[in-house]
């Protein structure tokens, strides 16, 4: 029976695979194999111990079904996996887990599989970010309507909406770097944080049994790694889900009939809109980024309650965290990789930019009060000019050129030079120096990495 729809519907199948049961067990056979080859080297153990135990652990004979056996007998799940990789370990099998307790293996096993994840999600936020720095890039001088309030508002360049989104998530990408050091940590010091079993080589070996697997180490641990550094974790991924939401909910307002200024690729030779109305095209892949972002972002809730617990362990975070870390990992890179689709195949009316521009002659009232102000009228009579022309304007109907007339503007202006500052066109300022710059950043920061497939 399946039951979760990551199962079925949602996530990227290399994604799923480090969460799945089978890659579970691995990364904690290999956090054992590794405790193991720590302790033989400060002495702890004979030599040999290691390989034998790590031929084990990488053997395959140590399965999924073993080890749930164990455990339907014992009700507990390390206890399970360490009877059996004891079992496949031979001799050296008397040395397995010496020293450790639960969660210095699976907590250590939850950093290596973040580690592999993080792997994934950083390459696919680089591919992500070229693919908007092309569009900065390509549509850097196209004006277009801004809109503040769901109103008209003065004209930008699409390629400057598009290097807002750009420079979002380079930062998101500068988040996710630097949180490596404190997110990837792994522990060895026992049930209580001490490290007792392991003797005055302790923090030695627990640093060396990281260093063996790639991470570091939690330096205050209790029985687990400090739970700030999950919430952290699942931080960033939360505000990267924002921005996918942002990004989303914008492509499906431009994409609304009465605005018409972009939208998704649409298959016509096969893709159906609506089950009733077969005309229809709708944004289908922004909605389910924007669905499952707030699902995304509402996992940290329950992660800040699990960094609460009783003295130095309780069973409190175990259960909840088996769906906080895989599901927000699972669907952040789901919808990462979804909105990457959206931008590379996305369908831009440079037209319908142009022709809504043009629609409204109101967009041009802030160049109005600057030139004004420039030409001598003080800036706020500009300021009450231009609305009290705009007003007029809005109840009678008259060209707003018109009305400006009637309040005296050509005293600082020509006619011709009235008709030209009315050109919103040519009002985007800074707009295609912003776009060189954002482009120019991208390259400074991930160069031409990336698989913008």
């Amino acid at each position: 029976m399946t039951v979760s729809p990551i199962e079925y519907r949602y996530g990227r199948e290399e994604t799923k695979a480090i969460f799945s049961e089978e890659s579970r067990l691995l990364y904690m056979l290999k956090v054992e194999a590794a405790i193991t080859r720590a302790e033989e080297e400060f002495g702890l153990v004979p030599r040999g111990t290691a390989e034998m135990v790590e031929r084990a652990a990488l053997s395959g004979r140590v399965t999924l079904e073993k080890v749930k056996a164990v455990e339907a007998e014992t009700g507990h799940d390390i206890m399970a996996l360490t009877r059996v990789l004891s079992q496949e370990a031979g001799e050296a099998g008397r040395y397995v887990h010496l020293g450790a307790t639960s969660n210095d293996i699976i907590d250590t096993a939850t950093a290596l599989q973040i580690k592999d994840f993080l792997g994934i999600y950083e390459g696919e936020m680089v591919s992500f970010i070229l693919v908007l720095s092309d569009l900065v890039q390509k549509y850097r001088s196209v004006p277009m309507l801004g809109r503040t309030h769901g109103q008209h508002a003065s004209p930008i360049t699409f390629g400057l909406k598009v290097a807002v989104f750009c420079s979002e998530m380079m930062r998101h990408l500068e988040r996710l770097r630097e949180m490596r050091k404190r997110v990837l940590v792994g522990k060895l010091l026992g049930p209580v944080g001490t490290g007792a079993s392991l003797g005055p080589d302790a923090l030695r070996i627990q640093e060396r049994a990281m260093q063996i697997l790639g991470l570091g180490v939690e330096e205050g641990a209790t029985q687990i790694v400090g739970r700030d550094r999950y919430i952290e974790f699942l931080g960033v991924l939360s505000n990267v889900a924002s921005s996918l939401e942002k990004f989303a909910t914008e492509v499906r307002n431009l994409q609304r009939p009465e605005i018409g200024e972009v939208s998704e690729y649409f298959d016509e030779s096969r893709q159906v809109g609506s089950s009733s109305m077969p005309s229809k095209r709708n944004p289908v892949s922004s909605e389910n980024v924007a669905s499952l972002a707030r699902l995304v972002r509402s996992f940290i809730v329950p992660e800040f309650e699990a960094a609460v617990t009783w003295h130095e362990r309780d069973l409190t975070n175990s259960a909840l965290e088996r769906f906080t870390i895989p599901y927000s990992a699972i669907l952040s890179d789901y919808i990462l990789h979804r909105m990457k689709s959206v931008f590379q195949r996305l369908q831009v009316n440079v037209e319908r930019m142009e022709a809504n521009l043009l629609s409204d002659p109101f967009v041009v009232s802030e160049r109005l009060v600057t030139e004004l102000t420039e030409r001598g009228m003080p800036r706020q009579e500009a300021h009450e000019v231009v609305r009290r022309a705009s007003m007029e304007s809005y109840r009678t109907g008259r060209p707003l050129r018109s009305t400006l007339r009637d309040l005296g503007v050509l005293r600082y202006m020509s006619d011709e030079e009235l008709e030209r500052i009315s050109d919103p066109r040519t009002f985007t300022g800074s707009a295609e120096e912003i776009c060189d710059r954002t482009v120019s950043r991208v390259r400074e920061m991930v160069g031409h990495e990336g698989d913008r497939d």
